[in-house]
């Protein structure tokens, strides 16, 4: 189908899924601020409709689309991918183990179209503009041709936002390089932490959310420390010029500053960004610096060059040689990365606590901010951070919203799923977040339709998919869970019972044992999060396909068993 087409047909749509564990990532919180209820897929071919007009942002995604056509129909494999995903955004192709090496090494950041990308594209522009000025006498002294120069790349940046999406990320980026042109054209200084902090209050006076994104939490970290690390290094060179006197430079030396520079700009951004990418997705690259000081330099004066250079003579049809020259720079990042993440795997380091990411907040905001012996107060506040790691107590068994995927977490670091073949995706998080080893061995004992699971700590967990066994699955436990909707709320022995209702209001539940008492704890809010009030909807009626308009309907599951489906939404 065409883009711009109207679908009509029959589709299978489900709300978002909720946090695979309590205080985990809500994947409905973002999708409501897009304005996005549902997911789903098509059930068959659709019915031909007529295709309305195209209006702008139906002609930007036609020209993404046709602009990745001809990238990949020059270059194929991953950098054919990688190079769409640089140029015009969309990372769908992009593959799995390029993704995962680049995560490994801390060189994710270069396949999001963000801060980095803009200022390379913007830096270019304006260099190569003012150059070609500066080549005429005439214009260089009559114009202003550095306020040419950035009302170009503003331009580039604008038409660089526009066919990359114009998602969250890109936006908070061009708002920054806007400030700083900007700057630029008002003969003011652009790189000062005025022009950060005015940039980051312009995005959270627009979307005020997007503070508790990850993508705002480090990209404003990085640029705040660097911004900071910038300010105190041109203060410190004033004052030794001024003592001693200005030195020429030989070339050697320029290059050796240019690659201490990259060097300390990569230690400063991932010490910057470390405890967002401890806290947010519970992953530190060892290796990130040494990949960042080898690939960054690739990226700035090679891939990106030549991929802006590709999109200007894309519509002459002269693309081919650029791309064949980019794709060379991507080859070379793939392998360092590929190199680097085979000297240590990527293991999680496990949550850490809110607490502790405030103290660091403070301490990354109080080093680039304060100018005075004031900005020693960060090293008490990474001392905090550091004490305030623990993050609580980890729960016994986790129960994901489907009531199906369910696991056991074991002192000596294992964890346990009830399924032979579990949901990979919501296996990952429990594996990542609370620092755990899959284990193939058998802890669940199944007889009867009931299985059964003793905790380390002795919580008796028992479960069935029968909505007829919930008496024997309430027998000698002190949690039991019936996967389907049934209309018992509790045990007739005391029991915690857990059933399909329980999870649908409250998301997924940790079960955790608290001196003598066991505790299920929810992960959402329903009542209190208009992401998830959704949950607080009836059941809907049970539906086949074979359904017909006026037939009586299908016994509701709300008097026996749901066979509701419910799983996760990646």
């Amino acid at each position: 189908m065409p883009i711009g087409s109207l679908y009509r047909g029959l589709v299978r749509l489900r709300p978002p899924a909720g946090p695979a564990h309590p205080g985990g990532h809500d994947f409905s919180f973002a999708p409501f601020f897009d304005g996005l209820g549902a997911y789903g897929f098509a059930l068959g071919s659709p019915e031909e409709t007529n295709a309305g007009d195209l209006d702008f942002e139906d002609r930007i995604a036609t020209l993404r689309l046709a602009m990745g056509e001809r990238i990949r129909g020059v270059l194929t494999g991953p950098a054919g991918a990688v190079a769409s995903a640089l140029i015009t955004g969309e990372r769908a192709g992009v593959p799995q183990d390029i993704e995962n090496d680049l995560r490994a090494t801390s060189l994710a950041h270069i396949l999001s179209i963000s801060g980095f990308h803009m200022a390379l594209v913007a830096g270019f522009c304006m260099v190569a503009v003012r150059s070609l000025l500066a080549c005429f006498p005439r214009i260089a002294l009559r114009w202003p041709i550095r306020k040419i120069a950035a009302l170009s790349a503003l331009a580039a940046t604008t038409f660089y936002m526009l066919l990359s999406g114009d998602n969250a990320a890109t936006e908070r980026s061009f708002i920054m390089i806007l400030l700083m042109l900007g700057a630029v054209l008002i003969d003011r200084p652009s790189l000062t932490l005025r022009n950060v902090a005015l940039a980051a209050l312009i995005v959270m006076a627009r979307s005020p959310h997007v503070v508790l994104t990850p993508t705002f939490q480090m990209s404003f970290a990085a640029t705040a420390a660097l911004v900071g690390a910038f300010g105190a290094y041109t203060r410190w060179r004033s004052e030794r010029d001024r003592a001693r006197g200005a030195a020429e430079r030989s070339f050697a030396r320029s290059v050796l500053l240019a690659l201490t520079a990259a060097a300390l700009s990569s230690l400063i951004a991932g010490m910057a960004t470390a405890p967002y990418g401890v806290y947010q997705f519970q992953r530190i690259a060892p290796f990130g610096l040494i990949a960042n000081v080898v690939a960054t330099p690739i990226f700035s004066f090679w891939v990106m060059p030549l991929a802006l250079i590709a999109a200007l003579l894309m519509p002459l049809g002269l693309e081919r040689l650029p791309l064949l020259a980019m794709g060379q720079g991507l080859e070379l990042s793939f392998a360092v990365a590929r190199h680097l993440a085979s000297w240590l795997p990527d293991q999680p380091t496990g949550r850490i606590s809110g607490t502790s990411l405030v103290c660091f907040t403070l301490a990354v905001l109080t080093l680039s901010f304060m100018a005075s012996r004031l900005r020693w107060l960060c090293l008490p506040l990474t001392v905090g951070g550091l004490l305030l790691l623990q993050p609580g107590p980890e729960p016994q068994a986790v129960l994901f919203e489907d009531g199906r995927q369910l696991a056991l977490l074991s002192m000596d670091g294992r964890l346990t799923s009830l399924s032979d073949r579990p949901n990979r995706f919501v296996t990952e998080q429990w594996l990542r977040v609370y620092s755990r080893v899959a284990d193939t061995e058998k802890a669940f004992i199944c007889s009867d339709g009931v299985c059964r699971a003793r905790s380390s700590s002795g919580v008796r967990i028992s479960w069935t998919d029968d909505w007829r066994r919930w008496p024997a699955v309430c027998t000698d436990a002190d949690v039991a869970i019936v996967a389907r909707a049934i209309r018992q709320s509790t045990c007739p022995n005391g029991a915690i019972l857990a059933t399909l209702r329980t999870p649908r209001p409250s998301g997924s539940l940790g079960i955790y044992r608290l001196g003598d008492q066991v505790v299920v704890q929810p992960s959402v809010d329903a009542e209190r999060q208009p992401w998830n009030v959704h949950r607080k909807a009836p059941w809907p009626e049970f539906w086949r396909r074979d359904t017909k308009p006026n037939a009586e309907p299908v016994q509701s599951s709300d008097s026996v068993g749901s066979a509701q489906p419910a799983g996760p939404a990646p």
